[in-house]
């Protein structure tokens, strides 16, 4: 997948979209807030897409796609906060 950044506004949020690749539709955006306790910061992922592939797409999308991207958006997460935390 190639993506952009579309927007951003330091240091709260940036989003990055599918410029080509495999998804209809990409948008990810990440945002920064300050956590309750100090020094730390709580990050928040949004993501919105699409399937390719019309009905097949979708019926893909509600049966295996949700559930795999959110597995792997927290698979990242988990490493992210592993690794940042050191």
């Amino acid at each position: 997948m190639t993506s952009t950044i579309s927007a951003w506004e330091r240091p709260a949020y940036f989003v990055d979209e599918q410029v080509s690749g495999p998804f209809r539709h990409w948008r990810h955006e990440h945002r920064f807030d300050a956590a309750p306790h100090a020094g730390a910061t709580l990050m928040t992922d949004i993501v919105d897409f699409s399937a390719p592939a019309g009905l097949l797409g979708r019926l893909a999308d509600r049966l295996v796609l949700r559930r795999h991207m959110t597995h792997l958006i927290n698979v990242r997460n988990r490493h992210l906060k592993t690794t940042l935390e050191r």
